[in-house]
């Protein structure tokens, strides 16, 4: 019982991955994936940063609902989002796939800095949830995918990075029966699953008494701050919350380097628009 109980702790804790910062207006856990734009409160998303001492610019504002309802492997309807009133109407940003790593950590690149001035779209992300040497508590336990979506809009100014992002992501794990029956059977797995994380599942699997659980975590974010840039990094005026980055050609990569606070999941990267 107390194995299968840790089993499902770790699930839970995989689940929500490195743990996502929270935006001053973004929300975690509805059904959603990836990132957007300024330093004041991130959950999953952009970097802000060029230094500027001319008047802040319009506040440019992306509007993403906070919660599409459909799964990381399903894209779904489309949803309306604005788009900034100074990036040439562009519609709405598109969902992309994003890489989940589950026994692996995300890549370091080399952060070199840059001008980050413009619109920016998610076109790439990679987030860490690491569930499968935690799975090895059960024998034979072992993750069957692992999957991700996201998207979103940065709009750096002069002064002023504006940005909107949402982000699904879904980890599937096989739980033998000699665990599952431990804790009295798929239904009650379910029921630890989603004390946590709401619209999880557990289902009986080749009915032989397995259970596949399905752990999601998906947030979204809007958020607005003055920025400045340092050292190869986008500090928040408002917070001193920081991101490593790099601007090479049209990509902008960037993961979430602050000490004093909760850090948004994963590495990310933007397209210029």
């Amino acid at each position: 019982m107390l194995r299968a109980v840790a089993l499902l702790g770790v699930l839970l804790s995989a689940a929500c991955g490195p743990a996502r910062g929270g935006g001053a207006s973004g929300s975690d856990g509805g059904q959603s994936v990836d990132t957007g734009a300024a330093p004041t409160d991130v959950g999953a998303a952009v970097d802000a940063g060029v230094v500027g001492d001319t008047p802040a610019v319009a506040e440019d504002r992306v509007e993403v609902p906070r919660d599409v309802g459909v799964g990381p492997t399903d894209a779904g309807p489309a949803v309306d989002v604005v788009s900034a009133p100074d990036s040439g109407g562009l519609g709405e940003p598109a969902w992309v796939n994003v890489e989940v790593r589950t026994d692996a950590p995300c890549p370091t690149p080399s952060f070199c800095g840059g001008d980050v001035q413009g619109t920016w779209d998610v076109a790439n992300g990679c987030f860490e949830i690491p569930v499968s040497g935690q799975t090895m508590l059960c024998p034979n336990a072992r993750v069957t995918r692992a999957a991700g979506r996201a998207r979103g809009r940065v709009n750096f100014g002069n002064v002023i990075a504006q940005r909107a992002a949402e982000w699904e992501t879904a980890v599937d794990v096989l739980i033998p029966a000699q665990c599952a029956s431990l804790v009295g059977g798929c239904a009650q797995l379910q029921q630890f699953l989603q004390s946590s994380f709401p619209g999880s599942t557990c289902a009986p699997s080749g009915g032989a008494g397995d259970c596949t659980c399905t752990a999601q975590r998906n947030g979204s974010l809007r958020d607005g701050d003055a920025y400045t840039t340092q050292n190869n990094q986008i500090v928040s005026s408002s917070s001193g919350r920081r991101w490593d980055y790099c601007v090479t050609g049209s990509s902008l990569v960037y993961r979430d380097a602050s000490q004093s606070s909760t850090r948004e999941p994963g590495l990310i990267t933007l397209a210029r628009r």
